[in-house]
Order: structure tokens, then C-alpha cells, then sequence
């Protein structure tokens, strides 16, 4: 499974509870919509194995190919064109059809496709109370899931049809991607339960490929308040991939909200261990030792954090600290400087 994520990245800045309250620890979560084909298709290798060799049949296969080349353009004269020979699965044209348009951005041609297919005016398909009311059609949970997706991604302020759309796609009780996809739309809304009962879900489904969900999961558990249960989530991942750094981290970051610091350490040493450029890793370290006033490890971790990363403001923040506990008035005074520098270009580029 390709995913879009492109090994997204989500560093999140999270409040602690009572004392903890001063660590802002980094945590990553790679998570991100399932918007190409290959997930859907390795589900459904019955419709990929040849059936035959029609002219329509050519032209599916190649259009998947091309697909998977990112020739969306070349991939939709395809799949129109195996639409017209009815020796082929019109609802999986469809389908691919419709990725290929959302990959290109292009919903109205989404819209139109499905409103022909099912015989619905455009005007209804845009309306969530139509969805919420629709009878149950196993075909019909493709163009919900691709138009969920594709609103979730172009035009997020559709709340209540996004999320009609999604609900409707998962009626298939074996539509994975749809799981995944409104599990992912749950998260970016912040209705972090929803989020763990829809990944909960699709792992039933296939365990093949899980590392983005259960880090996910794990990052969900915690915002919960189940630490046990994220810090299992991450132990579980560790146990199917050890060589994967970011479990670590993340695994760290609960530890410390708990104040099991030394562990946290551990955990950081371990992220370290395994990918020696993990600009997260040495960060929470540092942030971690500055809370245990261990202010000459934490100005080492921080400053290789820098190295690393100079354009995080945060850094030099509690870099800043440890020289100020040190002694280093200047250094401190620099640092704090160079932090405000880099928050104000920040905040000037995200308006």
C-alpha cells in the first residue's frame, strides 16, 4: 500500500497535566488519506486477475498501469473507454476512474461520473441528508468513499457531508480503506475515540502494513488518557518493527508525560539508536533532561537537535534554559533571541 503521506509528518505541541505541564515534547505520527488505487486494488485481487482479453480488458489493466505510473490523464481515456465494453466491472471503471479525477483535483468530473452511474442528481450527491437516508448498495460505497476522501481533502468545510459520505462507505463491513480514511477524518476533527474504534477496525481487516495506524493509535491513546494502552500500542509496533525509530520516540513521550522519566530517556536513546538523524528524538531528550535539571546532557541533546533542524525555534527555546542554568547569560540570551526570530517567521508564513 502506497500511501500519500509521503512519510507525513505531524509534529504536535500538547499541554501535560499538573507539574508535567512545562514539557512540549514532539511526537510523530505518520497518518494521511489513502488517495491511490494500489490499497484497493491488492484488496480486491480476484477483479485484478485477467478474465479475459476484450478490447475492454486491455484497457483496464492498462489504465490500472498507468495508474500506478501517476499517468492519471492517459489512465482516464482508459477506463472511459473500457466503460463502453460490458465485458468489464463498470463499478470498478468507476472507481479508478474516479481516483484518477481526484488525483488531478477534479470533482465535478467525480460527480458527474457518479451522478450517470447511479442515476442521482448531482444536487442530491452533494447533499449529506441524501446519504444519510440512501439504501445500502455495495457499488455505490466506492463514489461515498472517493468523494468522502476527496471532500475531506479539497473542501473540509463540507463537515456534515464528509462525514455522511464516510459513514455511508463503511456500511461494506470489509471496505478497509474506508475505515482508514474516516478514521483519518475523526483524527483531523479531533474526535480522537471515533478515531481509535474506526482504526480499530480496519486492523480487524488487514494487519499487513499497520506501522501508521498503531503509531497513530498510540498517539490517539494517549490524547485519551489510556497511557497504558498507547504505551502497549508502540511496544506492539516495536515487536513487528524494531528497527523503526519514531515507535520510540513516541513511545518516549508518553513515558515522560507520565514522568517516568529515565525510561523516557531510555526510549529516546533507543529512537537515537536506530536513526541517528532523528531531529525529534534528540529534541524530547533534551527537553526531558532540562525537567531532571540535568542542564549540561540536555544543552548537548539540543544542540544536536539544532544541527539537525536550525529552523526550529523551540529548540533554541530550551536550549536558552540550560545556558541560563549553566551560567551562559549570553549564550541564553541568544538563544531566546534566535527562537523569537524563527516563531515570527513562522507565524508570518502560516497566515
Amino acid at each position: 500500500m502506497q500511501y500519500l503521506l509521503t512519510a507525513l509528518v505531524c509534529i504536535f505541541l500538547l499541554p501535560l497535566q499538573a507539574k508535567s505541564q512545562t514539557l512540549e515534547l514532539k511526537e510523530i505520527c505518520n497518518i494521511g488519506y489513502q488517495t491511490d488505487y494500489t490499497s484497493i486494488a491488492d484488496r480486491n485481487k480476484d477483479d485484478l486477475f485477467p478474465k479475459g482479453n476484450t478490447v475492454g480488458f486491455v484497457h483496464f489493466y492498462r489504465g490500472l498501469s498507468l495508474l500506478r505510473k501517476r499517468a492519471y490523464q492517459e489512465s482516464i481515456f482508459d477506463f472511459k473507454s473500457a466503460l463502453n465494453d460490458t465485458t468489464t466491472n463498470r463499478s470498478l471503471c468507476n472507481l479508478y476512474l474516479g481516483i484518477a479525477f481526484m488525483q488531478l483535483n477534479m470533482p465535478d468530473s467525480i460527480l458527474t461520473m457518479y451522478s450517470r452511474a447511479m442515476k442521482v442528481p448531482v444536487t442530491q450527491l452533494k447533499k449529506a441528508e441524501y446519504w444519510d437516508n440512501a439504501d445500502y448498495v455495495k457499488d455505490n460505497t466506492f463514489a461515498a468513499y472517493l468523494m468522502g476522501t476527496n471532500n475531506a481533502l479539497h473542501r473540509p468545510a463540507d463537515t456534515l457531508l464528509i462525514e455522511a459520505l464516510f459513514k455511508y462507505a463503511t456500511k461494506d463491513p470489509k471496505f478497509y480503506d474506508a475505515y482508514y480514511n474516516f478514521g483519518t477524518y475523526m483524527f483531523t476533527m479531533h474526535r480522537y475515540s471515533n478515531s481509535i474504534n474506526l482504526f480499530l477496525k480496519a486492523r480487524e481487516l488487514d494487519q499487513k502494513d499497520d506501522s501508521a495506524l498503531l503509531i497513530c493509535m498510540g498517539y490517539l491513546y494517549r490524547l485519551v488518557g489510556d497511557n497504558a494502552q498507547s504505551i502497549k500500542s508502540y511496544q506492539l509496533l516495536i515487536s513487528k518493527k524494531p528497527g523503526l525509530a519514531p515507535s520510540y520516540n513516541n513511545r518516549g513521550c508518553t513515558e515522560a508525560y507520565i514522568e517516568k522519566y529515565s525510561k523516557s530517556i531510555n526510549s529516546f536513546g533507543k529512537a537515537i539508536s536506530k536513526d541517528k538523524r532523528i531531529f525529534e528524538a534528540y529534541y524530547n531528550r533534551g527537553v526531558v533532561l532540562l525537567r531532571m535539571k540535568k542542564y549540561q546532557k540536555a544543552l548537548e541533546s539540543l544542540t544536536t537537535a539544532i544541527q539537525l533542524r536550525p529552523d526550529q525555534g523551540d529548540a533554541y527555546y530550551y536550549r536558552g534554559f540550560a545556558k541560563k542554568n549553566l551560567g551562559d547569560l549570553s549564550g541564553s540570551i541568544a538563544d531566546f533571541t534566535r527562537a523569537l526570530e524563527l516563531k515570527k517567521r513562522n507565524s508570518e508564513m502560516t497566515r
